[in-house]
């Protein structure tokens, strides 16, 4: 069973696929927060003004989340330069 280091994470392949995961995690949230189970100051909207407040926190949510990612990626990458120690992963092939 081989042994491999992760010693960088590649900030594009973070760029590829999470915003993607957190905009399906916030339309799902923003379907309880606007729709589902809405607040006292939710319920006062019409329909067009909870859509478009769904939208504005999806894509808010997206963004804050990636660039929390990057962040957290950058900060990986940096310490684990510093230090030279990484995360050890254990690969086994499919059968």
């Amino acid at each position: 069973m081989p042994l491999y280091d992760i010693k960088k994470v590649q900030i594009s392949s973070i760029l590829k696929i999470l915003p993607l995961i957190f905009l399906i995690i916030g339309g799902v949230v923003g379907l309880f927060v606007f729709f589902l189970f809405p607040t006292d100051l939710v319920i006062s909207l019409n329909f067009v003004a909870r859509m478009l407040s769904w939208v504005v926190f999806m894509v808010l949510y997206t963004a804050v989340m990636v660039i929390g990612s990057i962040i957290t990626a950058c900060a990986y990458n940096f310490i684990t330069s510093k230090m030279n120690n990484s995360i050890v992963v254990s690969l086994e092939p499919r059968e």
